[in-house]
């Protein structure tokens, strides 16, 4: 099965600025509406329409837990998302659980089996993020073991951070993947009524093949910490990279 486009910035995402109403604009707001009015948008701040964009964003920002509920509410919109979870198994196989939340500890081969079981492919043109370290001197890999990526760039950077992986990386790379002639199976995980469901996760299995097209330099002061070690800077990068 060719699952088709999903794109959470269909809608752009737009970061306001917000000040008090004046008495006036609250007692307008109270008439046409039954209540008051806590805040209202003042100026528009940034505006975010592309996952390219939404990366160097959050390279930048570090956090924003506006910009994932705003993915959060265009997945919940979308019909060809719902598409994507209906051609999963109703009950996620217990070795697609475990990846997910006793990572690194899975059978590596029960993972593969259960994700090529259903063949669901992206369709050409699919962006998803994920957050790690690019391999030195090279433009083109292939992983021998899955690869999980996710909708949401700023998932994607909580997870390079994770456990002081780029702390001890001095480095972070946050991909933006583009599917490109697609031949690797994925598998979607759940979002609702499940402990990690907020990874918002895509599951490749072994085997993809992913390509280096670019590299951008974001900030070389990105602040990382690591437990029992003073906090230091390092440098972000947004990389485009397609996978097939």
């Amino acid at each position: 099965m060719i699952l088709p486009l999903v794109n959470t910035f269909i809608t752009p995402y737009e970061l306001w600025s917000t000040r008090r109403p004046t008495q006036q604009e609250n007692l307008d707001y109270y008439q046409k509406n039954g209540h008051f009015l806590p805040f209202i948008n003042d100026r528009l701040e940034e505006t975010v329409s592309t996952p390219l964009e939404a990366a160097c964003y959050m390279a930048i920002k570090g956090a924003d837990n506006a910009l994932e509920h705003h993915i959060d509410e265009q997945l919940d919109n979308s019909q060809d998302y719902k598409f994507w979870r209906q051609c999963m198994p109703s009950k996620i196989p217990d070795s697609i659980r475990r990846f997910q939340q006793e990572y690194p500890h899975y059978d590596q081969v029960e993972v593969d089996s259960e994700i090529n079981r259903s063949s669901n492919l992206l369709s050409e043109g699919q962006l998803l993020f994920h957050g790690g370290l690019w391999p030195c001197n090279t433009s083109h890999i292939k992983l021998n073991r899955p690869f999980s990526t996710s909708f949401c760039p700023q998932v994607a950077l909580r997870n390079a951070e994770w456990g002081g992986k780029a702390y001890d990386a001095d480095q972070i790379d946050l991909f933006v993947l583009r599917v490109a002639n697609a031949k690797t199976n994925v598998f979607v995980y759940r979002r609702k009524r499940t402990r990690m469901g907020n990874e918002k996760e895509v599951l490749f299995s072994s085997g993809a093949e992913l390509t280096l097209i670019n590299r951008i330099l974001i900030r070389n002061d990105y602040l990382v910490g690591k437990y029992q070690h003073p906090d230091k800077r390092i440098p972000i990068y947004v990389i485009e990279v397609e996978i097939s």
